[in-house]
């Protein structure tokens, strides 16, 4: 199934539906190009990966719809999705089987949602794992479900899943895991869980998903006395701890939680990235002095949660240009399209709205793409950004404000195709442009949204 490449080839069973709004004629651009140069001399982040968070279903016993096969066939290969974040929630540390009775079908997610969360210490030494003292039926769940697939998936196509496993914690008062040696444990349970039964661990650990929604103690001592412990003793079990925090929902409570995390001594070397949510604050203020903490601690950023629709382009790009992004995630992987019929070998899949422009970053930057300088002469129509993939191919995203011609400068000799996102629809353009060495590539954008124009052969 191609969600966007419907002008080279019949528009697929699944997009009938959008065929009328997707076969648009493209209106002639204004007089006057808008200038895109690049500057390679200028270094920013390099992409990790755009990721989504495995869903969980009210009836897990329930078999996946037929549709779910077709889902992540999407999300792979037309969206562009190369990581997800797996949850792990307190409660796996406990012997009451809740997890294994909910993912069998007999205990009612209600009834299990009260339970999800309270965690009960395997036993009185945190140096040593008691292994009938925790159920990781839910995380197995995931992992068959949603991991699995994705990494075939990508694997398939030469590329591979980061995974980032999240523990989840939304209690009030003191919890067990908030001793930092019993936390320790817990951790390296599930790592050693999941190289047991799987043959893999995670790339990333989040050490606790949104610390400020509850008051449950968790502060910045507690967090950096965590991550020392656990860091320990996964080194000590050979593993490497690459952590990631606060993860606030409050994004201006992102600097003042780290510089707390960064005073406990050792608490920072194993920190891979500083990830923030946007559910409240003041994106606009505290995204740049995020972004300036970051740098003073050579950490980069990540935006990782930004749910129902809310995380549009415009948001996209202000996290990549401002605060210098490595990761980003604005839906879970189910919610990442609309599937009609989900119960027919031929689901109708479609992405959702502001999925149709957030791909047009996603699908053609991977990772390990590293950003370059890029910069418009009318920015306040023409906003671009810039990357080189790994393998060498460059990349150019912009939003526009309406319709535009658009010069590209500093791109490498080289074939070009576009690829672009509208109000009445998406495109992307069969024909190749090739220019030579010092010479610049023109193209048209018939509105406002998003045009992304990139070096052949695309990433697969």
């Amino acid at each position: 199934m191609n969600i966007m490449n419907i002008m080279s080839a019949p528009c697929m069973r699944a997009l009938r539906p959008l065929c009328a709004a997707l076969l648009l004629p493209v209106a002639a651009p204004p007089a006057g190009a808008v200038v895109i140069t690049l500057d390679p001399a200028q270094r920013f982040q390099v992409i990790s990966g755009w990721e989504a968070t495995a869903e969980l279903s009210d009836t897990p016993a329930a078999p996946a719809p037929p549709s779910r096969a077709a889902l992540l066939d999407a999300v792979v290969e037309e969206i562009g999705i190369n990581r997800v974040r797996l949850e792990i929630r307190a409660g796996a540390e406990g012997r009451d089987g809740a997890a294994r009775r909910f993912i069998a079908g007999t205990l009612p997610y209600a009834r299990y949602k009260q339970r999800f969360y309270m965690a009960e210490n395997d036993n009185a030494d945190p140096q040593v794992i008691d292994w009938s003292g925790f159920d990781f039926s839910e995380l197995d769940w995931h992992v068959t479900r949603s991991v699995l697939p994705l990494r075939r998936r990508l694997q398939a196509r030469g590329e591979r899943l980061i995974v980032n496993l999240t523990y989840v914690s939304f209690r009030d008062g003191p919890t067990l895991h908030q001793d930092p040696e019993e936390y320790a444990e817990f951790v390296l349970a599930t790592y050693l869980h999941l190289q047991s039964a799987f043959g893999f661990v995670p790339d990333f650990w989040e050490v606790i998903l949104e610390p400020d929604m509850s008051e449950n103690a968790w502060n910045g001592e507690t967090i950096g006395r965590a991550v020392v412990a656990a860091a320990r003793r996964l080194r000590q079990a050979g593993f490497t701890p690459a952590f990631i925090l606060p993860s606030v929902a409050n994004i201006d409570r992102a600097v003042p939680l780290i510089d707390e995390i960064a005073r406990i001594p050792g608490a920072m070397e194993a920190v891979a990235e500083l990830s923030y949510h946007r559910y409240r604050g003041n994106p606009r203020q505290a995204l740049p002095r995020l972004a300036a903490r970051a740098r003073s601690l050579g950490k980069p950023t990540s935006m990782l949660e930004y749910w129902f629709g809310r995380g549009t382009p415009q948001v996209l790009h202000e996290d990549l240009k401002v605060g210098g992004a490595v990761a980003w995630q604005g839906r879970v992987l189910g919610g990442l399209v609309d599937v009609r019929n989900p119960r027919s070998s031929a689901p109708l899949i479609t992405p959702r709205d502001e999925i149709r422009y957030n791909l047009q970053y996603f699908r053609y930057i991977r990772e390990g793409a590293q950003r370059i300088g890029a910069r418009s002469d009318a920015p306040r129509r023409v906003d671009p950004l810039a990357f080189v993939n790994r393998n060498g191919r460059h990349v150019v995203v912009a939003l526009t404000t309406g319709p535009a011609a658009l010069e590209i400068r500093g791109l490498p000799a080289g074939s070009y195709r576009t690829s672009y996102a509208i109000a009445r629809g998406s495109m992307l353009r069969p024909e190749a442009q090739r220019i030579a060495a010092g010479e610049s590539l023109r193209v048209r954008m018939p509105g406002a949204g998003v045009i992304t124009i990139f070096q052949e052969p695309p990433p697969r």
